[in-house]
């Protein structure tokens, strides 16, 4: 028997090897079209979500651009004088950083809360801190003790 007999061999006047080439033919064909087909699906749904990220992207431009319409400084200092009582400040109210203490001891007293200050008396840099006033009682209860930091 000779070795490549297979390829002479025919069927209704094919050779076998004609057979086998059009099915393989056929089927290349066929998986072509399928990941055409694929590839088009893909596309489509691509070309979908870049058209909602341009949605996105002029939402996103018209929402910044009515934050920056609304946080106009001309437009608050309008709105919180007329609806909060507000006024700008006068440069005569600024506070330069050394008299900082002072306002922070006046703002305490004013409003009769216990804050923590640097004592005058320990030495520079220490980390001892001291209650600045007592604490005042509430609605009549009797004032609590407060303990304060030793001093080194």
């Amino acid at each position: 028997m000779r070795p490549f007999a297979f390829f002479e061999r025919r069927v209704r006047g094919f050779r076998v090897v004609e057979l086998g080439g059009l099915l393989v033919l056929l089927a290349l064909i066929l998986t072509v079209y399928l990941a055409k087909t694929g590839a088009g699906g893909k596309r489509a749904d691509i070309d979908h979500i870049q058209q909602q990220i341009g949605d996105e992207q002029t939402q996103i431009r018209l929402l910044r651009a009515e934050v920056a319409n609304l946080e106009q400084p001309e437009r608050l200092e309008t709105l919180s004088a007329r609806y909060l009582g507000l006024e700008p400040i006068s440069a005569r109210r600024e506070v330069t950083p050394q008299a900082l203490a002072d306002v922070a001891i006046v703002a305490v007293v004013d409003h009769k809360t216990t804050p923590v200050v640097a004592d005058p008396l320990t030495q520079a840099g220490s980390p001892d801190l001291v209650p600045a006033a007592a604490p005042q009682p509430v609605g009549g209860a009797p004032a609590a003790a407060v303990p304060q930091a030793s001093a080194h």
